[in-house]
């Protein structure tokens, strides 16, 4: 049985991102660059007016000024600022050539064809040719994170198709004879399948979905036929112990898998195993919900995330424990659900209702699991990995 953390430091070693694809612009987010994106064009080309105003040459000072014309912003110009001159310009205009500065309208007096500055001084309000990027620069490196600021330089520097980490194809077994789908009403001796739809919520976090999920019997050949479809990533659901009917790893081997680990020193989700086959990953989780929901975040969450060129998300902080179910030490590394929240300004974390791991009653709300070793956290504090943002009270 091996730690939590050399189990992830396996599960780094062994996954690999999947190859680049180009995608349209639009179906960019959230995807991660698989190389750089240089700048097209100087930007901004050329100087740039950021107020509605006028331009006044470089060295003239406060007086009387003779107007020359407008330009508004998308149109081009051909005056060129003598001294004593002027010229009305319009934010994000281009502005005329020997431009020194802008000065905004209010502080401007006009009398026809003549205007009057009383003062100069403040900013020149002119955004100066390349001075956000030069024609070439790269913009944006291999390994960006595509939100929507960075989507918008793809749009600033026209880059339509971007070349991105490719998604990676993910197919979920779930088994064990007793499980019927969430629609049918369980007779004597079944249970409706939960983990087919929390793991299914769970890959949509990161923007993707499962190609395929399917349930299967507690039969070793049924299990092989179904998981030896491509995919990049394999998650069976059950099948994680060393029962009669636990077949997980076997089917793994058959298919010709490297198991990697089988036991993890981890509460709840010990049976938790890990294989892979060339490029491919393959996990056996626990059957319970809640110990796919741990190892979903501890874990194979990680798996994804090297597949995506991800950075890992793992926001292990320190916080107050307030009030809630009493904590229970384990030998094993337990990481319990609770629920963080902002009251005054501090973040806090109260335990869930955890009875056994196989209620999904008790992960409602949850959004932190708190760590607890065998001893149980003293004064009050307790280290908490953040699985989203806490909730104001």
């Amino acid at each position: 049985m091996i730690s939590l953390l050399d189990a992830r430091q396996i599960i780094s070693e062994c996954v690999r991102p999947r190859a680049s694809i180009s995608v349209p612009l639009k179906e960019a987010a959230g995807r991660v660059l698989a190389e750089p994106v240089l700048a097209d064009a100087n930007y901004p080309n050329g100087d740039r007016s950021t107020m509605d105003g006028y331009a006044i040459r470089v060295g003239d000072g406060a007086g009387a000024f003779r107007l020359l014309g407008e330009v508004a912003a998308g149109a081009t110009q051909s005056f060129s600022l003598g001294p004593g001159e002027s010229v009305r310009v319009f934010t994000g205009a281009l502005v005329p050539e020997g431009t020194g500065r802008v000065v905004k309208q209010e502080d401007v007096q006009r009398d026809g064809s003549r205007t009057f500055i009383p003062k100069i001084d403040g900013p020149r309000f002119l955004r100066e040719d390349a001075s956000e990027a030069k024609a070439g620069q790269e913009v944006l490196s291999a390994g960006t994170l595509l939100g929507p600021a960075e989507l918008a330089v793809l749009a600033q520097v026209g880059e339509t198709m971007p070349r991105v980490i490719g998604h990676p194809v993910i197919r979920h077994v779930a088994t064990g004879a007793e499980l019927v789908g969430p629609e049918v009403t369980p007779s004597q001796g079944q249970i409706r399948d939960t983990n087919s739809t929390l793991l299914a919520a769970q890959i949509a976090s990161l923007q993707l979905s499962l190609i395929d999920s399917q349930r299967a019997p507690d039969d070793l050949d049924h299990l092989v036929a179904i998981a030896g479809q491509p995919s990049d990533l394999l998650l069976i659901s059950g099948g994680a112990s060393v029962g009669d009917y636990d077949f997980g790893a076997k089917a793994l081997r058959q298919l010709g898998y490297q198991i990697h680990f089988d036991r993890v020193n981890l509460r709840p989700g010990k049976p938790l195993t890990f294989a892979t086959k060339g490029e491919q990953a393959a996990f056996v989780i626990p059957g319970n919900p809640v110990s796919h929901f741990v190892c979903w975040h501890v874990a194979i969450r990680l798996a994804v995330e090297k597949m995506l060129g991800l950075d890992p998300h793992w926001a292990l902080v320190t916080l107050k424990v307030q009030a809630g179910e009493s904590l229970t030490p384990d030998s094993r590394e337990t990481w319990w659900p609770a629920r963080t929240f902002v009251r005054d300004g501090q973040i806090l974390v109260t335990p869930q209702s955890w009875s056994s791991s196989g209620n999904p009653f008790s992960l409602i709300g949850t959004n932190a699991l708190l760590r607890v070793n065998e001893n149980p956290p003293g004064e009050g504090y307790a280290e908490s990995l953040l699985l989203d943002v806490p909730h104001s009270l």
